[in-house]
């Protein structure tokens, strides 16, 4: 379950860090006692991520991809034309 939070009722130093990881994509790891709990992301390094995560768990995917970086390797490429066919 997601919760959203309206940034502008967040105090000065949170908007900032947002803007931080907005804007630079710089991330910030929130700890307790020195151990990391939580990690501050922009919403479109997120989005990659989850993109990442259900790619990784598609099996079918991931073997047409092995595919296609195994012929790239080996210099098999597709013309334009062959793609009309």
């Amino acid at each position: 379950m997601e919760k959203r939070i309206e940034i502008m009722g967040l105090p000065d130093e949170m908007r900032r860090l947002v803007g931080e990881c907005e804007l630079s994509g710089n991330r910030t790891i929130f700890a307790r006692d020195d151990r990391a709990v939580a990690m501050l992301v922009s919403y479109d390094e997120y989005l990659a991520l989850r993109e990442t995560i259900e790619i990784a768990k598609d099996d079918v995917l991931r073997s047409q991809i092995a595919l296609a970086e195994e012929q790239a390797k080996r210099g098999a490429l597709l013309l334009p034309e062959d793609l009309l066919e």
